[in-house]
């Protein structure tokens, strides 16, 4: 009876021996695993927490992971709902109070009190709440509250268990509050960051027991919502099929918090940029592990065809390479990842600090990111590994006795020194090949990412997209009936503003309501395309007009804003006649009216008919949102104020001097204190967002393309230094003969300054290309970029470069030449 003899302790103890001897060149092996494996697990990192930092987003600022909602649902369209195979959660919300807000802040925000069913919280709220509100209130007087709540009402650290006094109104059973106020004492049992204030128009959400429900004697269904979560699908085919199946009435029409917005392009390009950075980064660690295996086995020809000589099979002397693999493979892999979580804790928040998230940064550290990281890494080393352990395998012991790495010819122009260094670059073209791409694209990422980072252009940008130095603007004058709301831009406030140093001048928007006589004649074409836009039914002329739909925004411009806006109109508004009220501009498409034609308007409160001539269009930076089907109306300040009994200042822009920016602003915030419907936005906001954005992007980018370039010289390192010790019967043989030190040097310096001209035409040429097409993609997204030739950049490349393949090879050759040629060419042999 045979058994098999596989020798693995043997082979084991040879890959133990085989690493020991060579530390240098695993070392940069393992260094190059290290690598590739911290790239990928960053890479990962961003993409993923980026990606879920976008969801969470969208769903803090909605405030529900719910798909959709309807109102006032029926007991029995309930039972319905949770029976429906495609529905996977059903809740339920009903606001029962109102609070009253301190009477110095009674017009500056309101808060709701709400009650959530058991699957409204759990399913849809909790989980976007965050560790501070772990639990939903029970006894009558817990409650839990945002944060921005509690700082109005003076708290700006609260606690758990701390009790405060709460004023409130409870709502009746017919939805109306009840007329008489509330007061109790309320103990604080969680608080939340309540991101919806953000985005939507909509009040704070006071949560409340259902003891609080019952004891404030709430009564009915009004004002009760159904959330609806879907399993899968799409959002908008569902709730029409929910519709039908719960027999919905119209006053209970369904609305949908997420609707689908079209990204879905632009999902996959991100998508597609992601995976296309984790190939280039694979493929850069790709080519040095592959290199640097390639070499140690080319090195060890006569080692393993003596092992051959002794019975070694091709696939032991296979699995000992492989083993050699494994082994590096693990410990890169291991100190990869860890390094790799290690510096997302700094990198990911940076990287995804450059967009325009507001809800704070999702760190996604999930198992598949350090699984996909380790699997990615190991594919690559194995991919480097797998053609020269099949080289190593079917070398023979006759071959390998008389190997001689690279090919050989007879020259024709004798033995001159810079041919032989031209000569030994391309002596082994796979090897030189490998070396030169390694370098060309990292040091491409390099020059690539910094063009891309020098060519976003801070001011370009603020002059393209903030068109004031600083703006103030009240939300409460589109929409709030309120007059103290209306007017929270009041003249004093303005003059106030006026006097700040620095500034120069200030151009007010006025705002009103107003009623638009509708004339088919003139509005026609303007509400066939409201409605296809809107996607909703058109009305008939005979409607807009018994109905009362042609409401309108009357918006007063100043003299020097119509002067802004001329400057950017390929036809000039006659300022003249725009002052005297002869003419108006309106909002829309151009193509639906005809400049020259005559519309009538009256304003609230007043049975004057008036007259205006269209005269042009509001440039679309202008726009405010309309109130009705009939187009928003521009007219004189002065006009307005003659028509209007006392218009709302909706908008003021200042003009200041740039170096009083910063004290400029810091007034104007002091100004707003806090107010969430008085917005302020500057240039010298922006300047600073920018100039962080291009920080974190010198820091993340840089980084990157660091260690790609890294990775190319590395490549270079690892060639040049193993190639003149594989060389050192060849160098000793030359000094044998008559060949001196100083020329052996001259000849490895002319070798690695081949290496670097190459590379560096390389990159002076294709790179270039490479970059400004890079660039060129980046301007279609960001229009405001300005190509900047990386200068600086690409001086600091080339010097480095340099630097390396000058000094590398003669390192290794005064190490390889500590012994005399007598004893080298006797180590050789």
């Amino acid at each position: 009876m045979m058994f098999s003899n596989t020798n693995k302790a043997i082979i084991g103890k040879l890959v133990n021996r085989s690493l020991k001897a060579n530390r240098s060149g695993n070392a940069i092996i393992i260094l190059a695993i290290v690598l590739t494996t911290w790239l990928l697990t960053t890479v990962f990192s961003i993409g993923m927490s980026t990606m879920k930092s976008f969801e969470a987003e969208k769903m803090k600022l909605i405030g529900t992971t719910a798909d959709a909602a309807f109102s006032n649902p029926t007991s029995k369209q309930l039972e319905e709902l949770k029976k429906l195979s495609y529905v996977e959660h059903a809740g339920t919300n009903k606001i029962i109070g109102s609070l009253v807000p301190p009477e110095q802040e009674a017009n500056d925000w309101q808060a709701a009190m709400y009650l959530y069913d058991d699957v409204e919280w759990k399913q849809m709220r909790a989980p976007l709440l965050g560790m501070n509100a772990e639990r939903y209130p029970e006894k009558a007087d817990e409650v839990i509250i945002p944060t921005w709540i509690l700082e109005h009402l003076g708290i700006k650290e609260p606690k758990a268990g701390m009790t405060l006094p709460l004023t409130y109104q409870r709502l009746a059973g017919d939805g109306e509050l009840a007329s008489e106020t509330m007061t109790g004492t309320f103990t604080l049992i969680g608080w939340y960051n309540d991101y919806s204030q953000l985005r939507m128009d909509q009040p704070g959400a006071i949560l409340v027991s259902p003891q609080f429900a019952a004891s404030a004697e709430y009564a009915g269904s009004a004002n009760s919502v159904a959330s609806v979560s879907f399993h899968d699908g799409n959002a908008e085919q569902l709730m029409d099929r929910l519709k039908r199946d719960l027999n919905l009435e119209q006053e209970q029409e369904p609305y949908i918090f997420a609707p689908d917005d079209g990204n879905s392009a632009s999902d996959w390009t991100t998508m597609a940029g992601i995976v296309g950075l984790i190939i280039f980064v694979m493929f850069s660690g790709y080519l040095l592990i592959y290199n640097m295996i390639y070499i140690s086995v080319t090195t060890k020809t006569k080692f393993y065809g003596l092992l051959k000589t002794i019975g070694m099979t091709r696939r032991q002397v296979k699995q000992m390479v492989n083993g050699e693999a494994r082994r590096l493979a693990l410990i890169g892999i291991v100190i990869g990842l860890a390094a790799g979580a290690l510096t997302s804790f700094f990198i990911v928040p940076l990287a995804i600090g450059t967009t325009a998230i507001e809800t704070g940064t999702e760190i996604s550290f999930h198992p598949v990111i350090f699984a996909g990281s380790a699997l990615f890494a190991w594919l690559t080393t194995w991919a480097g590994y797998r053609k020269p352990a099949r080289i190593a395998g079917s070398i023979s012991p006759i071959e390998a006795s008389k190997y001689e790495r690279g090919s050989t010819k007879k020259g024709r122009h004798g033995a001159k020194v810079h041919r032989m260094a031209l000569r030994n670059i391309f002596r082994d073209r796979k090897r030189a090949f490998t070396v030169l791409l390694s370098l060309f694209l990292g040091l491409t990422t390099f020059l690539t990412i910094n063009t891309l980072i020098l060519s976003m252009n801070t001011d370009n940008f603020i002059e393209q997209y903030v068109k004031d130095d600083f703006q103030l603007e009240n939300d409460d004058a589109l929409w709030e009936e309120d007059e103290a709301k209306r007017h929270k831009l009041t003249d004093q406030m303005v003059q106030t503003i006026r006097e700040l140093e620095g500034v120069k001048e200030t151009r007010a928007v006025y705002l009103e309501k107003a009623e638009l006589d509708y004339e088919p004649a003139v509005f026609s074409k303007h509400v066939d395309s409201f409605s296809r836009m809107t996607g909703s039914e058109r009305p008939t002329d005979k409607q807009i007009e018994e109905m009362k739909l042609f409401g309108s925004r009357m918006i007063g411009l100043d003299s020097k804003s119509i002067e802004q806006m001329n400057a950017e109109l390929a036809e000039p508004i006659d300022l003249e006649r725009f002052e005297k009220g002869e003419i108006a501009l309106l909002e829309g498409n151009a193509d639906d009216f005809s400049l020259g034609e005559r519309f009538r308007y009256q304003m609230p409160g007043s049975e004057e008919v008036r007259e205006l001539e269209i005269g042009g269009f509001a440039p679309p930076h202008y726009s405010v949102s309309v109130m009705g089907l009939a187009p928003n109306v521009y007219v004189s300040d002065k006009v307005l104020k003659e028509a209007a009994k006392d218009p709302a200042l909706y908008k003021l822009a200042l003009s200041v001097d740039k170096k009083n920016w910063p004290e400029v602003g810091k007034k104007l915030d002091s100004l707003v204190n806090g107010d969430r419907e008085l917005k302020l936005t500057s240039k010298w906001q922006w300047a600073q967002i920018m100039k962080s954005a291009k920080t974190v992007f010198y820091i993340g980018g840089g980084a990157l393309s660091f260690i790609l370039a890294l990775i190319g010289l590395l490549n270079f390192v690892g060639t040049m230094y193993t190639s003149v010790f594989v060389r050192k019967r060849e160098l000793a043989v030359m000094e044998s003969i008559g060949m001196t030190r100083n020329q052996v040097k001259q000849m490895l310096l002319l070798e690695g300054t081949g290496y670097a001209v190459i590379s560096l035409a390389l990159i002076s040429t294709l790179g270039t290309l490479i970059s400004y097409g890079a660039y060129w993609l980046f301007s279609q997204e960001a229009d405001y970029a300005i190509y900047t030739f990386p200068t600086m950049p690409l001086l600091i490349t080339f010097a480095v470069a340099f630097l390396v393949c000058l000094t590398v090879p003669l390192i290794a050759y005064n190490k390889s030449r500590k012994l005399t040629v007598v004893d080298r060419l006797r180590e050789s042999a």
